[in-house]
């Protein structure tokens, strides 16, 4: 099917970030990928709670090491499919 010039281009992705580690750490033969489809209300609960969790973040003193280290952990439960927003620390300091 051609594309008619008056539909408007779609974006097939919204941005992406770098992941510090993977705790544990993933065995050989893991796919390069992993897909993780949301629901938009699902997806929504997601936005809500990072934004949450980095206003928290937010207030620690980025000046220090410590603080630095502060980090989003997104916790992944494969058998029930849930994911859970928490607070982490990274492994290394990022200048």
């Amino acid at each position: 099917m051609a594309k008619n010039a008056s539909t408007p281009k779609r974006k097939s992705t919204f941005g992406s970030s770098n992941i510090d580690h993977f705790s544990p750490a993933l065995p050989e033969g893991t796919p390069k990928a992993i897909n993780v489809v949301l629901s938009f209300e699902e997806a929504l609960k997601l936005h809500l709670s990072l934004g949450q969790l980095l206003g928290h973040l937010n207030g620690y003193n980025r000046a220090t090491k410590e603080g630095k280290r502060t980090a989003a952990n997104l916790c992944i439960y494969t058998d029930v499919k849930r994911v859970a927003v928490v607070e982490g620390k990274i492994r290394k300091e990022n200048s």
